[in-house]
């Protein structure tokens, strides 16, 4: 056996140790964040919300501090399901490499992590029930597997437009 075949064994039982531990990380960091209550999961949106105003609006330390204000609360909505849909897209991204590993068609896992994280968002959804001043929405359970749904999405175009790339390349060396 050679020394790269023994190094593609090692990496590969590796890998089959390393991605379930990786999504399950993943998954317990969404648990963190969804086991926040409320105020406080609502007084992180609006400080990402008021640093987002620091960095895209030009003047925005020349508005008052209830101008400021103002800003954060008014985009703290978006800013929360945005930072719903990027967990669920990376959960979609980490899911999707660990059934690489396991199921041998591409649809298939495409489909297998969008599943996971869509019964995930759904559990997580339930878990937020409860939760002080939280509550389960069924609502945010399509935001959510719409954040894995465009992570998968962007991931599927990359790989066809790498392996376009790489057919060229390999009719342009011959």
């Amino acid at each position: 056996m050679s020394l790269d075949c023994k190094k593609n064994k090692i990496l590969s039982k590796i890998s089959k140790i390393l991605l379930p531990v990786l999504v399950l990380c993943w998954m317990m960091v969404i648990f963190w964040f969804s086991a926040a209550p409320a105020p406080e999961s609502s007084e992180m949106s609006y400080t990402v919300g008021l640093q987002i105003g620091k960095i895209a609006v030009a003047d925005f330390d020349a508005w008052t501090t209830e101008e400021q204000n103002a800003f954060a609360e008014k985009i703290e909505y978006p800013v929360r399901k945005a930072a719903h849909m990027t967990e669920y897209a990376i959960l979609g991204l980490l899911s999707f490499t660990f059934y690489r590993g396991i199921l041998k068609k591409e649809k298939r896992q495409f489909l297998a992590a969008l599943l996971t994280a869509a019964v995930y968002a759904a559990t997580d959804e339930f878990h937020q029930y409860f939760i002080p001043g939280r509550s389960a929405e069924v609502m945010d359970v399509c935001i959510d597997t719409l954040g894995a749904s465009i992570g998968l999405a962007i991931l599927f175009f990359t790989l066809k437009v790498v392996r376009k790339h790489c057919q060229k390349s390999k009719l342009t060396l011959q």
